[in-house]
């Protein structure tokens, strides 16, 4: 029996991943959360289908009953979890959708229920996301605003669906003038109550506003979300900052190998390096529970770390202790601070992490300079940082061949130079694969290179499989390692799972929340998965924070390709060549292209630059491909299929290689680099 109806589907937050970490603890909450449903189904006049795991799949006569039941749930989750320690807190996606469904045998069957549970995973964790035909028949009906989301590509369904979000209250922080605006339109039986009413609502707001502006005082056992702040140089001496730098760099790669913290990753910590920010300001800025400060002193080979636990919000002082080893045992040295700071924030050390701990060996103190030189001039990320830094790296390798960091080091390096077109992919990437499973031969717990080998695993060899395999590994040894979430999410979007790329891009953004290159590479994701007006939405909000940063203009400037919108994305070419030169700007000149004598000309202004920086042949086959000349495309892309270049990894899914893919030779290369079905 066919019959309209509404759908919610509902999903918790980070559920398998809590199984796997606890499955005893999962069950005990998944139980609760039915408890908590299922009521608030029946208030709504909601029949329970089925649940799928920790999903629910419920029926409802009236999209309106559906809106006002997903409302109910996340304000009853909200309350009930409010004073929940972080760990055993339940938080609800769900998705609404009104469409045509198939009753069979007590099921309910077609694309409603598809559609429903497609648009859930875009809720934001306790949101509700719904599409246009629910809220067309929603508005007005709930004292809550919709924003549009924009068009969505959801798999399995063959039209794109605009999607809206429902604004809850904690999603919106002026909904306190919303709601006075509300209640002046209102009558009131009196002038006085009107007025008491108006000031309550202003007092609340301000309150809220002053309590949200401080970050709040955390019990112990509360402090899950940890930022190492940059150690200070105690011996007035500049040429040892590689040193300090590296102490510092140590110590947030140890911690965040600890699955139960949250370890804000280098790149955002850095930028407070003397810093005059206050530690309240710093910790609001960094959403961080607590933060650790200290300094490092070193005579000879005599090290002392002096370390400090500070509750941020007010500004107390948890811990601190001092710290002494000899320099060849400073890997035990980063394991005892690391293990005291568990202690202080109540983290239980699984029996692996524990292990590890223990087990740090001594090192040669010559070899361990060389290293953090190394890494202090690759991190510069410059031809002459990288040059520098991979000799410091090989000279430690000769003073002790089995150090498995320097192999880390130069895995990252070789990565580096490629990413940054100072040399050509054929050249660094397998330097880059030797370096990283050499690493895991001498070390196999080290989550770096681990990361390190599934990126070269998909992008140069384009062996799927064995990269995802790679990923996950090093998730479960170092959760917080920002710069695999980012890579997994680029593996995830060429391969087409972009809900799942959008995940990891958002995870990767929490863990660094300052360095904006993640908040743009999520409309590059968006740009992949065809969904172009939140790729432009989400480029301009990152350009908001960082006008000068050049992806998000590239990223722009490949969204409004796409959309047709060929002035605007010229007017994002000029502008990237006013902030990196006429170069950068060719490099992209395909995305401003809207006619063959302009891709003929891009291509003779492409072929001037080739001898100054690497330009892979993919760029040369867009080019062809827009001039209509499929033979010299097809041409380019062997080239490019020869040289590994980087732009083909999105060959399955990006929209520049929409043209191509009604050509047999298409359908070879795909077949060629491996691309699953």
């Amino acid at each position: 029996m066919r019959k309209l109806a509404a759908i919610m589907f509902t999903d918790i937050v980070g559920y398998t991943a809590l199984s796997q970490k606890n499955e005893a603890l999962a069950l005990e909450l998944l139980d609760e959360h039915r408890q908590l449903l299922r009521p608030l189904f029946s208030q709504h006049d909601g029949k329970e289908i089925k649940t799928i795991g920790d999903a629910f799949l419920v029926e409802f006569a009236s999209a309106v009953e559906a809106a006002r039941c997903a409302i109910d749930i996340q304000k009853t989750l909200m309350a009930h979890t409010s004073a929940v320690i972080p760990d055993q807190r339940i938080q609800l996606r769900i998705g609404l959708h009104v469409g045509d469904v198939v009753i069979e045998e007590g099921d309910v069957l077609g694309d409603g229920v598809n559609i429903a549970s497609r648009i859930e995973p875009l809720a934001s964790p306790c949101g509700i996301c719904l599409t246009a035909a629910v809220a067309e028949q929603v508005r007005n009906k709930i004292d809550l605003p919709l924003e549009l989301q924009g068009e969505m590509q959801l798999k399995g369904i063959k039209k794109p669906v605009t999607v809206y979000r429902l604004v809850l209250p904690w999603e919106k922080k002026t909904g306190f003038l919303r709601l006075a605006s509300i209640a002046l339109r209102q009558p009131s039986r009196a002038r006085m109550v009107r007025a008491g009413v108006i000031v309550l609502l202003i007092a609340t707001g301000l309150v809220w506003w002053w309590t949200s502006q401080r970050v709040p005082t955390i019990r112990p056992g509360e402090i899950t979300r940890l930022a190492v702040l940059p150690l200070a140089n105690l011996m007035n001496d500049p040429e040892q900052e590689y040193f300090v730098d590296g102490m510092h760099d140590a110590l947030i790669t140890e911690l965040s190998r600890l699955g139960a913290l949250t370890v804000i990753s280098r790149q955002s910590v850095i930028r407070y390096k003397n810093s005059d920010k206050s530690l309240a300001d710093i910790a609001r800025e960094l959403q961080a529970h607590a933060l650790i400060e200290g300094s490092v002193l070193r005579a000879g080979d005599d090290v002392r770390i002096n370390v400090q636990l500070i509750e941020a919000a007010a500004d107390r002082h948890l811990w601190a202790e001092v710290f002494d080893r000899k320099l060849e045992n400073v890997l035990a040295l980063h394991s005892d601070v690391d293990r005291a700071i568990a202690g202080e924030v109540k983290v239980t050390l699984t029996p692996e992490e524990e292990s590890r701990l223990v087990a740090a060996r001594p090192v040669n103190p010559e070899t361990y300079e060389l290293y953090l030189k190394g890494m202090f001039y690759v991190n510069k990320n410059t031809p002459e940082g990288f040059e520098k830094g991979i000799a410091y790296l090989n000279e430690a390798l000769e003073k002790d061949p089995e150090y498995a960091l320097a192999y880390s080091g130069l895995a990252i390096s070789y990565i580096w130079q490629m990413d940054f077109s100072f040399s050509p992919p054929r050249e660094s990437l397998p330097k880059a694969k030797v370096a990283a499973m050499r690493a895991l031969e001498i070390d196999s717990t080290l989550a770096e290179p681990r990361a390190y080998l599934a990126y070269v695993r998909f992008s140069y060899d384009w062996d799927w499989e064995a990269a995802e395999k790679d990923f996950i590994r090093a998730f479960e040894i170092n959760p917080n390692m920002a710069t695999a979430h980012q890579q997994y999410a680029v593996f995830l979007a060429a391969m087409g799972r972009h809900d799942e790329a959008l995940v990891e891009i958002k995870r990767a953004q929490e863990l660094d929340p300052l360095f904006l290159m993640y908040s743009a590479l999520e409309g590059l994701i968006l740009f992949y998965a065809h969904r172009y007006d939140l790729g432009i939405a989400q480029s301009r909000k990152t350009l908001e924070m960082a006008p000068d940063l050049l992806a998000p203009h590239i990223f722009l400037s490949m969204c409004y390709y796409a959309k047709g919108l060929y002035k605007e994305a010229k007017a994002e070419l000029q502008i990237i060549e006013e902030l990196a030169g006429e170069a950068a700007s060719l490099l992209y000149t395909c995305f401003g292209v809207s006619s063959r004598n302009e891709a003929l000309e891009a291509i003779n202004k492409l072929e001037k630059l080739s001898g100054q920086i690497f330009i892979g042949g993919a760029r040369y086959a867009a080019l062809y491909a827009m001039a209509g000349e499929m033979d010299q495309a097809f041409l380019w892309m062997e080239k490019a299929y020869e040289q590994r270049d980087p732009w083909i990894y999105g060959l399955k899914v990006g929209p520049l290689w929409d043209i191509l893919r009604d050509d047999p030779r298409y359908d070879d290369l795909m077949r060629r680099m491996n691309f699953p079905e």
